[in-house]
């Protein structure tokens, strides 16, 4: 009776150390999944702007806005005789995490609550040559690196030229214009006294 009494101490102490540890799992999980820390809010928030800038058509959109005249400022120089522009991939990601006051940031676009995320999203862009890392070698001057990663330390030129429709309807304009200013000769005669007066 006393053995029976004693295995059926053993057990319960047991089962309540078994049931301890799993309550304590349980509630770090839960903790994490519901952002109790700092790094926990970040995580469920990264997961939805992650999800949303793999798409590449969403990176695309994030390019023209980062492309405008609301985007990061950047520099002009040449690399390999052609004009570009750059900047550093520490301004990049600071604006992307805390765009200058005045930004009108898209809303079809989710934010960027930490540089975590940001320096992720710079590094798909390079993997996507929207980006290209360079070196200055110069002022004014850039050169090509082996080196294609991002890094907050380094410079990128933008390679990414945005939405060319725009650009492309303008010189279809002057194209057109030309055209019609080099035929003005052989223009019927009231369409000619009609410019004229």
């Amino acid at each position: 009776e006393m053995l029976r009494e004693k295995n059926s101490r053993l057990a319960s102490v047991r089962h309540h150390h078994c049931f301890h540890v799993r309550a304590e799992r349980f509630d770090f999980d839960l903790r994490l999944l519901q952002g109790a820390t700092r790094e926990g809010r970040y995580f469920i928030f990264n997961s939805r702007t992650m999800t949303f800038y793999e798409d590449e058509e969403n990176l695309k959109l994030l390019c023209n806005f980062l492309r405008s005249s609301e985007g990061p400022a950047v520099r002009e120089a040449l690399l390999m005789e052609k004009r570009v522009h750059y900047l550093k991939g520490e301004k990049l990601v600071n604006f992307m995490v805390e765009p200058k006051p005045g930004t009108k940031w898209p809303s079809n676009l989710p934010r960027f609550e930490n540089r975590q995320d940001a320096i992720a999203v710079c590094k798909e862009l390079c993997k996507l040559q929207f980006i290209l890392r360079c070196e200055k070698r110069g002022k004014g001057e850039l050169g090509m690196m082996r080196m294609r990663d991002f890094d907050e330390a380094g410079y990128f030129t933008w390679i990414y030229e945005g939405d060319m429709t725009q650009s492309h309807m303008m010189t279809a304009a002057l194209v057109v214009g030309f055209l019609l200013c080099v035929c003005f000769p052989i223009w019927p005669s009231f369409l000619r006294a009609f410019v004229w007066y």
